[in-house]
């Protein structure tokens, strides 16, 4: 059995014209969503079928579809979904509901705050938490098999940070962000390609993809990827809206 990973939106919050908001659609033993950004919801061809959405923080551009997808699930017939963040997640849909308050009610909504090591089993599968650095409550996810082993790790926004890298040692794939080029001084709550070979050079990991682009990385791509590869030794690449990963569960 394979798991299929789609990159639904690999941007950020500045427009690109090839590029849409972060989102990440994981199918596991049914399809899970991971960040819900800007434009993220007009490429999902079964809205319905999503009943799982994690988010890595609350920033407009992991967010600004999740009402969209609540109301299309609604319009399409669909009762339920299931909300998982950082703290405070919670309080931000309640709040959503204020702003929208005659959606109340459409569908069974069921949000939950979730915090560092922390897990939540999807079938056959657990996605486990771990904390990272973005200057407000944030967390990186990995998708673990039924034998335990964390075969994918979605990183999020995030400066380097440790559990990131340890959460991805034996992982088949890194999602992680990497939003400016080195040339780019003094960067926080984000990484570069340098920062997160650093981080990475002692890890063992398959694969590194790299997303979260912001128009910066623009003809610095190739560049980027070098970088990377030279501290770990594994494949790096650049993400892509649309493209699709296969790996083995």
């Amino acid at each position: 059995m394979s798991i299929k990973i789609r990159f639904i939106g690999t941007g950020v919050a500045m427009p690109q014209p090839h590029r849409v908001q972060s989102g990440i659609l994981v199918e596991l033993d049914c399809p899970v969503l991971f960040d819900c950004g800007s434009g993220v919801l007009p490429r999902l061809t079964d809205c319905n079928a999503i009943r799982h959405v994690f988010l890595t923080h609350l920033h407009l551009d992991h967010v600004a579809d999740v009402m969209s997808l609540i109301k299309a699930k609604w319009l399409s017939g669909s009762s339920n979904l299931k909300i998982y963040g950082p703290s405070g997640t919670r309080e931000w849909v309640a709040r959503l509901f204020d702003a929208y308050p005659y959606m109340r009610d459409k569908i069974a909504i069921d949000v939950t705050d979730l915090a560092d090591h922390d897990r939540v089993s999807i079938g056959s599968h657990e996605i486990v938490c771990a904390k990272t650095a973005h200057g407000m409550p944030s967390l990186g996810y990995g998708i673990a098999d039924d034998a335990g082993r964390v075969k994918i790790v979605y990183s999020g926004d995030t400066e380097p940070v440790e559990s990131i890298a340890r959460l991805s040692d034996g992982a088949e794939i890194l999602v992680h962000e990497c939003s400016f080029p080195d040339s780019v001084p003094d960067v926080t709550n984000h990484t570069t390609p340098r920062a997160l070979g650093e981080m990475m050079g002692a890890v063992s990991v398959a694969r590194i993809v790299l997303t979260h682009l912001y128009p910066h990385t623009r003809g610095f791509e190739d560049e980027m990827v070098q970088t990377v590869r030279e501290y770990c030794d594994c494949d790096v690449e650049i993400a892509a809206d649309g493209e699709t990963i296969m790996i083995d569960s």
